[in-house]
């Protein structure tokens, strides 16, 4: 009889984790209408029915703004690019402070 009742609560929790998965890609799609047409950054234009502008190029979806940016490669690998330069920097003066 417990491996019946098991059965029944994974089952349950399976169909409330399917329905808060099915619940936040709705989210999601409905957010994807408000897709910008070019890159955030240099205004490059974006294709949406391009297979590999919408494989290559990303999307941060910020939801308690409702706001979702578009940025090409080159101005993605760029902003990386400049995120790892400043915390290398921030580790070396941290190391000096320490020294």
């Amino acid at each position: 009889m417990g491996n019946s009742f098991d059965r029944k609560i994974r089952r349950k929790k399976s169909r409330e984790k399917t329905k808060q998965n099915n619940k936040d890609l709705q989210e999601k799609l409905g957010l994807f209408d408000s897709l910008s047409e070019s890159c955030l950054v240099c205004q490059k234009p974006f294709d949406k029915t391009n297979k590999d502008m919408v494989m290559s190029w990303n999307v941060v979806v910020r939801s308690e703004e409702q706001k979702v940016n578009l940025y090409c490669p080159e101005c993605w690998n760029s902003a990386l690019k400049t995120i790892n330069d400043f915390r290398k920097h921030v580790e070396e003066k941290n190391k000096d402070n320490d020294n």
